[in-house]
């Protein structure tokens, strides 16, 4: 039998592929030897067209024996492409530590190596237009950014994190410490479920009503704008279109919004660790009353370490044991109308042995639930189990 490629999971390695192209050691490294920056860019945009059709292409592999080895042959590729990033980022790191003459010798090596993946994976994208492929609806290269998130919770419910969602009330409630503002983190791992609880608290009915004058949800996200994060926080405030584009006026009119105000903001997927930056954001804050709480999110510890007020409670947000793990993915996985039967237990059984590998982690345990939601089908929910994306860090 062929070898079956998870689309979902290449999908994942690409991501990490395209993250590691951003990083200063590559980019630095393909300015700094000269080597052609439209490689670069080319390969960006090919991995995003091959991408697009992942999704596709995992479905007709089953039939179609030539779009599973085109997934084969872009596995392939992918992992070519990190090796050589990951080697990239090495010699970046040593390059100061070795003679000129060697550093020359090994860029025109990497510069090599670079064009030999940009190489290989035309012919990769060459090949993927003899195939039946399409872009699956409400795709496009846009989606390869990052989702901002919402306030609004999905339905699915929260599980295991009740005492979490506990401690975190107790100190948005807390207003002994005297100070106007204060902050608290709720820092973890990605994946570990920061939102779905910060989205909670937010969301719970006794808070909104009792304790604050005014709330706001924020995604802020790595790539940090100053004038449309304030923007936006006017904007959820108001409830209305702001017009406004100079940060000066959009802080002034911030200011007088939250002005002798209790409000409860939250700052969602924050990624900031600079000092002014932060100063800078936070200066409306400091007109609000007494009790006011700003929650963010963030997988950085040393974001709560840089931000400008006395007082910041960090709250370490450990991973779901399996049994709750095992709970999300249920959710997802099985429709509330599919009856049991000889069937759903096989799957659960296989179920039950994915979720020990989502490592704990709420995020994989949903996307994977609702990636085999649709699929019925043993060997399906096999090919997930025994997957090489396990593997991957």
């Amino acid at each position: 039998m062929a070898e079956l490629v998870g689309g979902a999971f290449l999908s994942a390695f690409l991501n990490v592929v395209l993250d590691k192209l951003a990083t200063d050691e590559v980019v630095d490294f393909i300015r700094g030897k000269k080597v052609d920056l439209n490689l670069l860019e080319n390969l960006k945009s090919t991995l995003r067209v091959v991408g697009a059709v992942l999704d596709d292409a995992e479905k007709k592999q089953i039939k179609l024996s030539s779009v599973n080895q085109w997934l084969i042959e872009l596995k392939d590729v992918l992992y070519d492409a990190d090796d050589m990033l990951d080697e990239i980022s090495t010699k970046a790191a040593t390059q100061k530590k070795v003679s000129k003459v060697f550093s020359r010798f090994t860029d025109r090596k990497m510069a090599s190596k670079l064009e030999k993946v940009v190489g290989k994976l035309d012919k990769v994208l060459e090949g993927m237009k003899g195939l039946p492929l399409q872009v699956m609806a409400g795709e496009s290269n846009e989606s390869w950014n990052a989702q901002p998130t919402t306030s609004l919770e999905d339905g699915y419910g929260m599980y295991g994190r009740d005492t979490d969602k506990e401690a975190i009330m107790e100190l948005v409630k807390d207003s002994s410490d005297g100070v106007p503002v204060s902050v608290i983190a709720i820092v973890g791992m990605g994946g570990v479920g920061k939102t779905t609880l910060a989205r909670s608290v937010f969301n719970d009915g006794n808070l909104k009503e009792m304790l604050f004058d005014l709330n706001a949800w924020v995604c802020v996200s790595d790539q940090f704008d100053i004038v449309k994060v304030t923007k936006t926080m006017i904007e959820q405030i108001t409830q209305k279109s702001c017009k406004l584009d100079d940060l000066n006026l959009l802080q002034l009119e911030l200011m007088d919004k939250l002005k002798d105000k209790k409000f409860l903001i939250v700052l969602d997927d924050v990624w900031i660790e600079d000092y002014d930056n932060w100063s800078n954001l936070i200066k409306p804050f400091l007109n609000g009353t007494r009790g006011s709480k700003i929650l963010l999110t963030t997988r950085n510890e040393n974001v709560a370490n840089v931000v400008p007020y006395h007082i910041v409670q960090v709250y370490p947000l450990n991973k779901l044991s399996n049994e709750d793990c095992w709970l999300v993915f249920a959710n997802h996985a099985f429709p509330p109308s599919e009856s049991s039967g000889e069937d759903k237990r096989a799957l659960e059984k296989i179920g039950r042995e994915i979720i020990k590998k989502c490592n704990g982690l709420p995020l994989a345990a949903r996307s994977l639930g609702g990636m085999l939601r649709r699929k019925h089908a043993i060997r399906d929910w096999n090919n997930i189990l025994e997957s090489d994306i396990w593997e991957l860090p």
